[in-house]
């Protein structure tokens, strides 16, 4: 397996009126797109106790990370997934992964 050199980190609460279910059973739905993209190597999603979202996708390089996040957000039905995040609370960045223990 080839080493991740890409964070993707993504940080986010529903909207009001989205029930937890509902979010998990949603973004678990990006796994196949994610998943059929070059460069990809893995993705964990986490809930913490507050009810906030951590999404990490782990990627070769940043270009195919970048090409990924742009495809996604012209996908109809992703969009539909990610018009449930409330954009006041989320933050999503790229970082380049300088140590790692794997």
């Amino acid at each position: 397996m080839e080493h991740a050199k890409v964070l993707e980190m993504v940080l986010w609460k529903s909207k009001e009126g989205i029930s937890t279910a509902t979010a998990k059973k949603s973004f678990t739905r990006l796994n196949d797109f994610v998943r059929d993209q070059p460069g990809f190597i893995s993705r964990k999603t986490s809930l913490a106790e507050d009810g906030r979202f951590l999404d990490i996708v782990l990627w070769t390089d940043m270009a195919s990370a970048k090409a990924a996040s742009e495809k996604a957000m012209k996908n109809k039905d992703l969009v539909e997934i990610f018009s449930t995040i409330d954009e006041r609370e989320m933050v999503f960045q790229h970082f380049e992964v300088f140590n790692s223990t794997d």
